[in-house]
Formats: C-alpha cells, structure tokens, sequence
C-alpha cells in the first residue's frame, strides 16, 4: 500500500522512505533491501514465538485463556447457545475467531496451535503494512510484539488491531467510507476500535463526514446486534458485564485501591479486581477518565494539524486514531496485558507520519511497561500469593505508562515538514530520534 500522494506544500514521505539524492536509485534500493530483510527477520522471530507458544501447549497444556475459547467453542459445537447457556464477555462477531479453529478439530492441543496460527497470519500482515511505511515503524511493531511474548498467540485480540489498522491505512490513502466499514467491523469484534471515529472528519467535508459517521454506526450495531435475534437478548449481556464491573488489579484505579485502606482482591468476572472502601467513587472516575481523554487526543490532534492541507490532515487523522486507541486502553477501570499492543501499530504508524516530540521517552517507557507486564503474566499466579511484589510491579509499571499519552500528545513539527507553516513556534522541534 503506497502512500497517498501529497497535496500539501512541505509534507512529504517519512524520512526512511524519502529519496537520497545523492545515491539516487542505488540508495532507494539499499533502503528497500533493509525494510524486506527486517520484514523476514521479524516475520520469522514472530513464527518462532508462535511456534514456541504452540510447543508449550503440547508439553504443558494449552493456555487457560485459550481453553476458555476452546470451552466456548465446544459449547457451540454441542448445540448450546452463546449467552443464553452460557456467558460470553465479547460482542457475538467475536465468536467467529474462536469457532474457526473448533471446524477443524476438536482435539485441545490441535485446537491451540491452530488458534495462535491464525494470529500469527494477523501479525505478519500487520508486519506487511508496518514495513510500506518503512523501516522505523516496521522495527518498532516488530520488536515491540516480541516484548509481549507469547501474549499475543493466547489471545484474539490481533483480529481487531489488524482491522484497525487496515482502516488506518484506508484513512491514509484518503478512503474515508473504507476505513469507516473497517472501524465499524472491529468495533462489532471487540468494541475499542470505534473510538477512533471522530478522527474521520480530519479533512473532509460535511457530507462525506456524516456519511463516514452513519456507515461506522450501521456497520458497528449490526455487529453488535445480530446476535438479539440469533441467540436472544441474552447476547447484549457484555455491555452490562463490563458496566458493571469493578477495577481490574493490574488497572490504574486498581493499583491506586491498594493503596487506600483495606483493599480486596476478588475472583469476579473472569478476572482478579479490586475493592474497598470508596472503590465505587474511584471506578466511576475511571470510567470516565479515559473517554475524556479520547476527545483530548482526538481534538489535540486535529487542532495542531489545523492548515496542513489534505495529506496533513490524513496524517493528523492517523495521529488522533493512535492517541485515542492508547487513551482507551490504559486509562480504563479494565486494563489486562494485552491492552497494550492495542494501540501498537497505530503509535508505529504515528511515528513514522506525524512524529513524537520525544521519541525516544515515548518508547522507552512503553516498552519498559510491556516488558513487566510480561513478567508479572508470566508469574500471575506466582505473585497472587505474594501481593506486596505484585504490586511492586504493577505500580512500577503504571508509573512507566502513565505519563506515554501526554508525551505522544506534545506539539511536534510533522515529520518531512520543510519550513511550513512559517510559525515555527507552533510545531516546536524532536529530540534526536533513536528509532
């Protein structure tokens, strides 16, 4: 996927991409022959890491996230119905990734490796997109999902961010009505995507803002409501589970509950929370915090890329997609490990069009954060009887994340900008990027 050409005076390719004039096509080949040996690199490391997440399963046993799936999927297959028999915290389109492996076998083991083999098809394409706008956003996809382990092979969550990140790029090639059907589809997957929706307006008209807006909409309730008549009203029960719910100890409002007195851990949907005295007030503010932080994103995004013509706004497009993702995912009263490669593409593809005024902080205490949320999943169960440790961990973290957003939301000079516009204080100047 190219990029779309440029209708702005200044903005140009990423500097990776862009043209050395002095090497001429030797030097644009030299560039492309990096981005496809790291392309094959990275896409091989990632096979490794699901190969390594399939042996596991057939030495030790599939994954209890992935013989939840499993669970569900037999439940289908024995004629049971999704919500009304049985609880599913997902949207009904959902179910679609989890059943797809259950057509082929029924055997545990069998079933986990074709689960974490269909993710892996998700990574490597979202590698594949990565690596159009570059190397830089291609490394930091690339190593950055190795951070996570073997995280991202036990979940399903890659449908959605490789959705995402398909209408990102639609966003990018200008093809507004595309990345609405795309946003629309991965919101009815996993709900987080459409929070991206108000950045459909950078740059288009009225018109063609509302008709983006209304195609989202449909798209997305039809997702959501297709299981009311399929398997009864039963199905919208995960709008009222993840209502209702009280923080998530690895969440911000978790982590500050620990530290108020008399906190409580208790094993309620599906997770470990938190409770205490006051945790109500504490939960209604997270529930809030991250939506506001979503239209601060959105609209700081759009307002530092006011007067960039067509191309700028799409890149700025991207940028508020990438803040807004991110806001969503860490802010909330619900925060679990894989949370955080959400955002990851969309940060990626920010970084290559838009730019960070502090690049190297940004990701340094990104992947610092992922780094320990690796650790404390892979001694969840360890730590569980070691709370002082586990949370040790979890507020270093937090702490390591926390501040990621307001970093990536700096005024910063887009990235190929060659004096425009004229007030240079508007766009201060980048660090020196380490990436």
């Amino acid at each position: 996927m190219t990029e779309p050409e440029s209708t702005d005076r200044g903005l140009s390719r990423p500097k990776d991409q862009r043209e050395n004039k002095d090497t001429g096509a030797a030097g644009r080949s030299g560039g492309s022959r990096d981005v496809r040996a790291a392309f094959w690199t990275l896409a091989g490391l990632h096979a490794a890491v699901c190969a390594a997440t399939i042996w596991l399963a057939y030495t030790r046993g599939p994954s209890f996230q992935v013989e939840i799936f499993r669970d569900y999927a037999d439940r289908i297959a024995a004629g049971l119905v999704p919500y009304a028999d049985f609880p599913h915290e997902y949207p009904p389109t959902s179910l679609v990734i989890l059943i797809l492996p259950r057509l082929l076998t029924a055997d545990p083991a069998l079933y986990s490796a074709l689960f974490s083999l269909q993710i892996l098809f998700c990574s490597v394409l979202i590698l594949y997109l990565m690596s159009r706008l570059g190397l830089a956003p291609l490394l930091l996809y690339g190593v950055g999902m190795l951070l996570f382990w073997r995280v991202p092979y036990i979940r399903h969550d890659l449908v959605p961010v490789l959705v995402a990140t398909l209408g990102a790029f639609a966003v990018l090639r200008g093809r507004t009505l595309l990345a609405a059907l795309l946003w629309g589809l991965g919101g009815a997957l996993k709900l987080y995507p459409v929070v991206a929706a108000p950045v459909l307006a950078f740059g288009n008209t009225l018109k063609r803002t509302f008709l983006a807006w209304t195609l989202l909409g449909v798209v997305f309730l039809a997702g959501l409501t297709w299981g009311i008549p399929a398997f009864g009203p039963e199905s919208m029960m995960y709008l009222t589970y993840h209502s209702d719910r009280p923080a998530q100890v690895e969440s911000l409002p978790g982590n500050v509950q620990f530290f108020l007195p008399d906190p409580v851990v208790v094993n309620t949907y599906g997770s470990f929370n938190v409770t205490g005295p006051g945790y109500e007030a504490l939960v209604a503010l997270f529930t809030f915090l991250p939506l506001a932080l979503v239209l601060v994103g959105v609209g700081g995004a759009g307002w530092q890329a006011r007067g960039l013509g067509t191309d700028g706004m799409r890149r700025a497009a991207v940028r508020g997609a990438a803040l807004a993702t991110f806001a969503f995912a860490v802010y909330g009263k619900v925060l679990a490990w894989h949370y955080f490669f959400w955002p990851l593409p969309l940060m990626a593809m920010a970084h290559a069009l838009w730019g960070f005024r502090h690049p190297r902080l940004v990701w340094g205490l990104y992947f610092c954060a992922v780094l320990l949320t690796t650790a404390i999943n892979e001694l969840y169960w360890t730590l569980e009887a070691a709370l002082p440790a586990f949370v040790a961990m979890l507020t270093l973290r937090n702490a390591l994340i926390f501040p990621v957003f307001f970093l990536m939301l700096l005024p910063v000079r887009p990235s190929g900008t060659k004096g425009y516009p004229p007030d240079k204080s508007r766009y201060p100047e980048r660090d020196e990027e380490g990436v």
